[in-house]
C-alpha cells in the first residue's frame, strides 16, 4: 500500500487548494520557519481522525480553518483528502484506490467521506486498524514524540509495541467485553437488589401467609371445640331441666301434703270448737278460704309475669328475624339482578370475543401474505441496488479519471505560467537577498554586544536580590517562631485564666463563696497569694498543701459571714486565714541557719506586703535544698524545729517526721496562678511588640526586594534575545531562500519542457476515456429509473405491511382485553351464584324460625289474655272474701284468746306451705333461665357457625375429654384468635405469586452469572492471544533493536529492551537500556539529545522490521543530530525506503540532499502557504 496524494484546502495557512503527490522513496518537505511545513503533517494527522486540538497545535478545533489575511477573507471550510494505492489489498476493501476526506465547517458541522461516500470516524478507524496507519500510530513521529518515547510519557512505548504487534484490535475487543461485563455486573447488581427487596417482602408475606393459615386452622379447631362444648351444654341443659321437673313434682307433692294437714287441723279445730264457738269456726274457714285464694292469685300472677317475659323475648326475636329476612331478601334481589345482568353481559361479550377472534385470524392471514410479498420485493430492490452501486462505482471511476486528467492538465498549464512568473521574480529577488543578508549580519553583531552589557548588570542585581531574599526569609522564620511562642503563651494565659475563673479542682464550698454576691469577692485563696520560681513551686505547694485552699480575709467578721453562708446553703466547709489575728500575735524569730546547701523558703517567695506576715507564719524555719535531693534525703533528721524540703518536691522532713515519694505530673500548677497570669500578660505584650517590629522589618525588606526586582532587565534581555533570534532566523531564512531560489531558477527551464510533454499525453488519454463515460452515464440513468420504480413499489408495500401490522396488533390487544373481560364475568357469575345459594338457605332458615316464633307469640298472647280475665275474676272474689273475713274478724277477735294455740300451728303449716310455693317458683325461674340460655346458645351457633341446635340434640358427647377441659381449650383458642390481630386473607395467594416471581428472577440471576463467567472466559482468551502475539512481537523487536542500535552506534555498545513485569506483559512497562560509546548512564534520560534521537530511531526501525508502516513521516526529528549522526540517520532511512515511503520535514541540508523529491513550502503571498515540487532524481 502506498500514499499517493494529499489535497489540502482551507486548512490552517493553506488558503488555496494545494496537491502534494507522493512517489516511492524519500520525500522532503522544506521551507523557512513559519511557512507551514508542520501544517502538512497536521493535515495528515487530522484527516486520519485526530481529535486532540493539542496535537494539532490549536486551542479549539475551529482554529484549524483558514482565518484569512489582510487581503483574503476567512474560509468557511477546512478540507483535507488523503489518497492511498491499495493494490496489495492491505486495507479491508475491494477498492484499489482509497481516498479519505475530512471536512470541518465554521458552523461546527463536520463530516468524513470514504471514496466520496459519507461515513463515520469509526469506519475510517476500523479501516486502518492494525495497518500501522493512524493519527496516533508510529507512522507519524514528531521531535517532541522522541522525548515522549524516551521518557515513556503516558505509556507511549507500549502504544508503539501494541500497534506493531497487532493487538490493538484485541485491546479494543477486551475494552468492549469489559463494557459488556460492566453492564452485566450492573444488571446482576440490579437483579440482586430486586431479589433482596422481593426476599424481604417474601419473608413478610410468608409470615403473613403462615399466620393466616394458622389462624384458619385455629378457627376450625375453635369451631369444632365450640360445637363439642355446645353439645355438652345441651346435654347439661337437658339433664338440668329433667332434674328441675323432678324437684318441682316433689315440692308440689309436699305442698299438697301441707295443705291437707292444714285442712285436717282446721277440721279438728272446728270439731273441737264446734260446740263452743261456731263463729270462730266460720271465721277460720273464711280466713282459710281467703288465704288459699290469695295464694292462688299470687301463683297466678307469678306465672303471668314469666309469660310476659317470654312474650317480650319472642317479640324481640321476631323483630330481629324480620330485619334479617328483609336485609337478606334485599341482598338476594340485588344478587339476582347482578346474576341476570352478568348473564346478559356474558352472552354479549362472548359474541364480541368470537367476532374479534375471527377478525384477528383474518388480519393475521392478510398480514402474513403481505410480508411474503414484501420479502420478495426487498430481494429485487437489493439486487438492483447492488447492480446500481457497481455501475455507480464504474461511472465514478471514469468521471474521476477524466476529472483527474483535466485537473492535471490545468495544474500543469498553471504551473508553466507560475514557473515563468516565479523564475523572473526570483531572479530579481535574488539580488535583494544578497543585500539584505549583509545588512542583517551587521545588525546582529551590534545586538550581541548590547546583550553582553545587559547580562553583566543583571548578574549584579540578582546577587543583591538573593541577599535580600535570604534576609527576608530569616526574618519570616523568626516571625513565625515568635508567633508560635505568642500562641503558646496566649493559650497558657487562657487556660490559666479559665482555671482561676472556674476554680477547677477546688471543693464546692470554695466555688460557692467565689460566686457568691453576698460575700466579699476580693478575698483571695492562699494559692493565689504566693508566687515563686518554677523550680521551687512543687516543693512549696506540697508543703503548704493542707492550707492551699484557705481563704485569706482581713477580719474575723468576714470569715463568720462566709461560714454562715455555707451553713445556710449546705455547701460544705471552708478554712480561713485572718490577717488581723496575725498582726496581734507576737511571732518567734526564725531560726538562723547558715549553710550553702540550703536556702530559706521565705527568700524565694514573692508576695504582697499585705500578706508577708502570713507567709512568715507559714514558712518560718522552712528551708529548701540547693544541692541534689538524693544526697540530702540520705542525711539525718534536723535536731531543731527546721523543716527541710527537697527542691524538686521529692521529700519533706523535720525533727520527728518525713514525707516523700514520686512527683505527680500536675503538681506545682496551683501555686501563684493569679501572679502567673500577670507575668503571662506581660510576656504576651512583649511578644506582640517584637512580632510587630519583625513585621515592619519584613515589609521594609519586601519593598526593597520589589524595588530591586523592578530594576531587573529581564524583559529587556528577553526582548533583545528575541530580536537576536529573530535576526538569526531571518538570516537563516534569507540564506535558505537564496539557495532555494538559485536552485529553482536552475531547474525551472527543465521542468517546463517536462510539463509540456505531460500535457500532450493527458490530452490523448482524455480522448480515449470520454466515449466510455457517455455509455456508462446512459446505463446509469436507465438503471436508476428502474430502481426508483422498484423502490417506490417496495416502500408502498412496506407502508401497507406497517399499516396491517398495526391493525393486527391493535386487534390482538382487543382480543386479549375481551378475553380477560369474559373470564372476569365468568368468575363474577360463579361468585354471585354461590352468594345466591347462601342467601336463599339463610332466608329459608329465618322464615321457618319466624313462623315458629309467631306461633309461640300467638300461643303466649292467648294464654296471657286468658290469665288477665281469670285475674279480674279472682280479684272480685278476693274482695268478696276479704269483706266476709272482715265481718267475721270482729267475731274472731273476741274468741281469739281461745283458739290462739291452734292458729299458731295452722300459721306454721301455712308458712311451710309458702316456703314450698317459693321453692316451686324458684324452680320455675331456673327452668326459664335454662331455656333462655339454651335459646342464646342456639342463636350463637346459628350466627357464628351457621349450625341448627336441633342437629346437636341427638349428638352423643365424646368420652375423650370433660366439659371443663373443652371449655378451657375453647377459651384458650378464642384468646389466641383475638391475639392474632388483623389477618391478611390474601396473603397466601400473594405469597405464591411472589414466590413464583422470586424463582423466575433467581433463574435470571443464574443466567447473568453464566453470562458473566462467559465474558470473563472471553477476556481470558483475548488476554492469552494478545499475550502470545505481544511476546512474539517483543522478542522479535528486541533482537532487531539490538542490531539496529549497534548499526547506529558501535558494535561493542550494549542495549536491551526489558519488561518491568514479565509475568504480566500486557500491562508491564517497557524499559530501554542504552549504553552508547562505552557510557554507563544510570537512566536513559541522561543521554544527550542526539543519542536519545538515535535510540528512539533504532526502536522505531526495529518496529518497522516487524511490521513496516506503508508510510512514515518524520517532523524535524533530525534536529538534535550532528553531521556524523545525520548520515547514519539518512542511511537507515534510505535502507528502509524500499519497504515504506518516507516523508521528512527538515531544515538539515544533508537530510534534504539525501531525499528523492523535495516539496518546498513558501509564503509568496503573506499568510498563504504554497507548495513547489523538485524531483532530485531527474536533476541528478
Amino acid at each position: 500500500m502506498q500514499l499517493n496524494r494529499l489535497e489540502i484546502k482551507g486548512f490552517k495557512s493553506f488558503g488555496d487548494r494545494i496537491t502534494i503527490n507522493f512517489n516511492e522513496g524519500v520525500t522532503a518537505i522544506v521551507g523557512p520557519n513559519g511557512c507551514g511545513k508542520s501544517n502538512v503533517v497536521d493535515a495528515i494527522r487530522w484527516v486520519l481522525g485526530e481529535q486532540s486540538t493539542r496535537m494539532l497545535r490549536s486551542e479549539k478545533m475551529e482554529n484549524i480553518i483558514f482565518n484569512g489575511t489582510k487581503t483574503r477573507k476567512p474560509s468557511q471550510l477546512a478540507e483535507v483528502s488523503l489518497t492511498f494505492d491499495n493494490t496489495k489489498n492491505i486495507l479491508p476493501t475491494d477498492y484499489t484506490q482509497v481516498t479519505i476526506t475530512r471536512k470541518l465547517y465554521r458552523s461546527g458541522e463536520s463530516e468524513y467521506r470514504l471514496n466520496d461516500i459519507q461515513c463515520r470516524l469509526k469506519d475510517i478507524t476500523d479501516l486502518f486498524l492494525d495497518t500501522g496507519i493512524g493519527a496516533d500510530s508510529y507512522s507519524i513521529i514528531e521531535l517532541k514524540m522522541i522525548d515522549e518515547i524516551i521518557a515513556n510519557k503516558e505509556g507511549s512505548r507500549r502504544a508503539l509495541f501494541e500497534e506493531a504487534s497487532g493487538i490493538s484490535k484485541y485491546k479494543l475487543r477486551k475494552k468492549q467485553t469489559f463494557s459488556k461485563l460492566k453492564e452485566t455486573e450492573a444488571d446482576l447488581s440490579r437483579v440482586e437488589d430486586l431479589l433482596f427487596e422481593i426476599e424481604k417482602n417474601l419473608k413478610s408475606l410468608e409470615n403473613q401467609a403462615r399466620k393466616a393459615e394458622r389462624y384458619y386452622k385455629l378457627k376450625d379447631q375453635y369451631k369444632t371445640l365450640s360445637i363439642m362444648l355446645a353439645s355438652f351444654k345441651i346435654i347439661g341443659f337437658r339433664e338440668s331441666l329433667e332434674a328441675l321437673e323432678e324437684q318441682e313434682l316433689k315440692h308440689s307433692a309436699d305442698k299438697t301434703g301441707i295443705i291437707t294437714k292444714i285442712d285436717v287441723l282446721g277440721a279438728a279445730l272446728q270439731q273441737q270448737k264446734s260446740d263452743t264457738l261456731t263463729k270462730e269456726k266460720n271465721l277460720s274457714a273464711q280466713q282459710k278460704a281467703a288465704n288459699d285464694f290469695i295464694q292462688k292469685i299470687r301463683a297466678y300472677e307469678s306465672e303471668k309475669k314469666i309469660k310476659n317475659e317470654q312474650l317480650r323475648f319472642l317479640q324481640e326475636k321476631e323483630k330481629r328475624v324480620n330485619e334479617e329476612l328483609e336485609k337478606d331478601k334485599n341482598q338476594l334481589n340485588h344478587v339476582l339482578y347482578n346474576v341476570k345482568r352478568l348473564n346478559e353481559e356474558q352472552v354479549l361479550e362472548t359474541e364480541h370475543l368470537n367476532t374479534i377472534k375471527s377478525n384477528l385470524a383474518d388480519k393475521k392471514e392478510e398480514l402474513d401474505e403481505l410480508r411474503v410479498q414484501q420479502q420478495s420485493s426487498k430481494a429485487g430492490v437489493d439486487a438492483l441496488v447492488k447492480d446500481n452501486n457497481d455501475l455507480q462505482n464504474q461511472l465514478y471511476n471514469s468521471e474521476k479519471e477524466l476529472t483527474v486528467l483535466n485537473i492535471q492538465k490545468d495544474a500543469l498549464i498553471q504551473e508553466i505560467s507560475r514557473n515563468t512568473t516565479d523564475t523572473e521574480s526570483k531572479e530579481a529577488e535574488l539580488n535583494e537577498f544578497n543585500k539584505a543578508i549583509a545588512e542583517i549580519e551587521g545588525r546582529l553583531n551590534a545586538k550581541k554586544k548590547e546583550q553582553e552589557s545587559l547580562l553583566k548588570a543583571e548578574e549584579d542585581l540578582q546577587f543583591q536580590i538573593s541577599t535580600t531574599e535570604e534576609l527576608i526569609n530569616y526574618q519570616k522564620d523568626k516571625l513565625s517562631a515568635e508567633s508560635r511562642k505568642l500562641d503558646a503563651k496566649q493559650n497558657e494565659f487562657n487556660l490559666t485564666k479559665s482555671l482561676v475563673d472556674n476554680l477547677e479542682g477546688f471543693p464546692e464550698s470554695i466555688r460557692f463563696l467565689k460566686k457568691s454576691t453576698v460575700w466579699a469577692k476580693q478575698a483571695p485563696l492562699l494559692s493565689d497569694v504566693l508566687f515563686c520560681k518554677e523550680e521551687y513551686r512543687i516543693a512549696i505547694e506540697n508543703y503548704l498543701e493542707p492550707v492551699m485552699n484557705h481563704y485569706v480575709v482581713d477580719t474575723q467578721a468576714e470569715a463568720i459571714q462566709a461560714i454562715r453562708l455555707l451553713s445556710d446553703s449546705s455547701k460544705g466547709r471552708a478554712n480561713f486565714f485572718i490577717l488581723d489575728g496575725l498582726v496581734n500575735n507576737s511571732e518567734q524569730e526564725e531560726l538562723l541557719f547558715a549553710s550553702s546547701n540550703f536556702i530559706s523558703a521565705l527568700s524565694i517567695i514573692d508576695v504582697d506586703e499585705k500578706y508577708s506576715r502570713l507567709c512568715r507564719h507559714l514558712l518560718k524555719n522552712v528551708y529548701l535544698t540547693v544541692a541534689g535531693d538524693e544526697e540530702e534525703l540520705a542525711t539525718s533528721l534536723p535536731d531543731n524545729n527546721m523543716v527541710i524540703l527537697g527542691s524538686s518536691g521529692k521529700f519533706t522532713k523535720n525533727r520527728i517526721s518525713m514525707t516523700g515519694g514520686s512527683v505527680g505530673l500536675f503538681e506545682g500548677k496551683r501555686i501563684g496562678r493569679a501572679k502567673n497570669l500577670e507575668n503571662l500578660a506581660k510576656e504576651i505584650r512583649s511578644a506582640e511588640t517584637l512580632i510587630s517590629n519583625l513585621k515592619i522589618s519584613v515589609e521594609k525588606e519586601g519593598l526593597k526586594l520589589a524595588s530591586l526586582k523592578g530594576s531587573l532587565k529581564k524583559q529587556e534581555i528577553q526582548n533583545l534575545q528575541q530580536e537576536i533570534n529573530r535576526l538569526n532566523n531571518e538570516l537563516i531564512s534569507l540564506q535558505t531562500r537564496q539557495e532555494q531560489y538559485a536552485a529553482f531558477i536552475q531547474n525551472s527551464q527543465n521542468r517546463r519542457k517536462d510539463i509540456e510533454n505531460k500535457i500532450t499525453s493527458i490530452e490523448e488519454e482524455f480522448l480515449k476515456a470520454e466515449p466510455k463515460l457517455t455509455e456508462l452515464r446512459a446505463k446509469k440513468l436507465e438503471m436508476g429509473n428502474l430502481l426508483i420504480e422498484k423502490q417506490q413499489a417496495y416502500y408502498e408495500l412496506a407502508e401497507l405491511v406497517t399499516e396491517k401490522s398495526t391493525a393486527f396488533n391493535q386487534e390482538n390487544i382487543r382480543f386479549h382485553q375481551q378475553q380477560n373481560k369474559v373470564s372476569g364475568i365468568e368468575k363474577d357469575l360463579e361468585y354471585r351464584d354461590s352468594q345466591q345459594r347462601s342467601l336463599e338457605n339463610k332466608i329459608e332458615l329465618n322464615t321457618g324460625e319466624l313462623d315458629k316464633t309467631k306461633t309461640e307469640i300467638t300461643e303466649t298472647l292467648r294464654h296471657v289474655d286468658h290469665s288477665d280475665e281469670d285475674l279480674i275474676s279472682m280479684y272480685q272474689q278476693k274482695e268478696e272474701l276479704e269483706k266476709g273475713v272482715t265481718e267475721a274478724e270482729q267475731e274472731y277477735y273476741t274468741a281469739k284468746g281461745l283458739i290462739t294455740e291452734m292458729e299458731e300451728k295452722i300459721a306454721d303449716l301455712r308458712k311451710s306451705k309458702e316456703e314450698a310455693e317459693l321453692i316451686s317458683n324458684e324452680l320455675k325461674d331456673k327452668k326459664t333461665s335454662l331455656k333462655l340460655e339454651l335459646n342464646a346458645l342456639k342463636e350463637r351457633l346459628s350466627i357464628e357457625f351457621s349450625i341448627d341446635i336441633n342437629d346437636l340434640l341427638d349428638t352423643e358427647t365424646p368420652d375423650i375429654e370433660s366439659e371443663d377441659v373443652l371449655r378451657e381449650k375453647t377459651e384458650r383458642i378464642k384468646q389466641q384468635l383475638a391475639d392474632f390481630g388483623a389477618i391478611n386473607s390474601m396473603a397466601m395467594e400473594a405469597f405464591r405469586e411472589m414466590n413464583d416471581r422470586f424463582t423466575f428472577i433467581q433463574n435470571q440471576k443464574q443466567d447473568l452469572i453464566t453470562a458473566k463467567a462467559s465474558l470473563l472466559e472471553t477476556i481470558k482468551e483475548i488476554d492469552d492471544t494478545a499475550k502470545d502475539k505481544f511476546m512474539a512481537a517483543f522478542t522479535h523487536v528486541r533482537e532487531d533493536f539490538i542490531r539496529v542500535f549497534r548499526s547506529l552506534f558501535n558494535e561493542e555498545d550494549s542495549c536491551d529492551l526489558i519488561l518491568s513485569n514479565p509475568d504480566n506483559p500486557l500491562e508491564a512497562d517497557i524499559d530501554i537500556i542504552a549504553r552508547p560509546k562505552g557510557k554507563r548512564p544510570l537512566s536513559i534520560n541522561q543521554l544527550s539529545g542526539g543519542e536519545k534521537t538515535l535510540t528512539a530511531t533504532a526502536l522505531l526501525f526495529s518496529l518497522y522490521l516487524l511490521k513496516p508502516a506503508p508510510f512514515c513521516i518524520f517532523d524535524e526529528v533530525d534536529a538534535p543530530l550532528d553531521d556524523t549522526n545525520i548520515d547514519k540517520f539518512n542511511n537507515i532511512i534510505r535502507k528502509f525506503s524500499g519497504e515504506s515511503q518516507f516523508i521528512i520535514v527538515s531544515h538539515n541540508k544533508r537530510t534534504i540532499a539525501s531525499t528523492d523529491i523535495i516539496y518546498g513550502v513558501t509564503m509568496i503571498e503573506q499568510g498563504i502557504s504554497r507548495v513547489v515540487a523538485v524531483d532530485l532524481r531527474e536533476v541528478a
